[in-house]
């Protein structure tokens, strides 16, 4: 009886032994994991070090971001301006909307975006009452677009219901008014 024990209890240290074994050999990760020191930026400016697993979406150096969420609220753009014959004061704007990049839209985190010159949000134009505004729109991208101006302007180039198709180009032309804020919409059309 005593010999049977003795075997049932070596089995069982022996399984004892090859389990955690088999753990240190099998998933070695885990424990250099937890010795290798790292460094990383968090999503608030931060730089961190820590030893053990690091769960970040991207690598980083250690080096601070350039991002400024505010730069959309203080940089415009104001066009090329030109002086017609008539002494009329021309603004132009070239929009093009594309829709295969991938951007950062907060520190460490990106999403496949619509940009419009190359930026989310699109850019924010402005012009001085009595400007004639040219606007020219290409889309570079996959899908349809319309572009629409909040303000008043002639009833032809609102560009609700005008599709712009992929790879085509689009010309508005309006005079701007007192006190009137354009906005551009740019939606999907199904």
């Amino acid at each position: 009886m005593q010999s049977a024990f003795q075997s049932s209890k070596m089995f069982y240290i022996l399984l004892a032994i090859a389990s955690v074994s088999s753990l240190y050999f099998v998933v070695p990760g885990v424990i250099i994991a937890e010795e290798t020191p790292q460094t990383f930026l968090t999503h608030t400016g931060l730089v961190i070090q820590t030893t053990g697993e690091v769960i970040d979406p991207i690598g980083y150096d250690g080096e601070a971001l350039d991002f400024d969420p505010d730069k959309f609220m203080k940089e415009f753009d104001y066009g090329e301006v030109s002086v017609l014959e008539d002494g009329t004061i021309l603004r132009e704007f070239y929009i093009t909307a594309r829709d295969d990049q991938i951007m950062e839209i907060s520190p460490g985190v990106f999403y496949n975006v619509w940009t419009f010159n190359d930026s989310v949000p699109g850019p924010t134009i402005r012009a001085t009452e009595g400007d004639l505004v040219r606007i020219h729109f290409t889309n570079e991208g996959s899908k349809p677009h319309s572009l629409h101006f909040h303000g008043i302007h002639k009833a032809e180039m609102d560009g609700v219901f005008e599709s712009i198709g992929t790879v085509e180009n689009l010309s508005m032309n309006f005079m701007q008014n007192l006190l009137v804020y354009i906005f551009i919409i740019v939606m999907f059309i199904r």
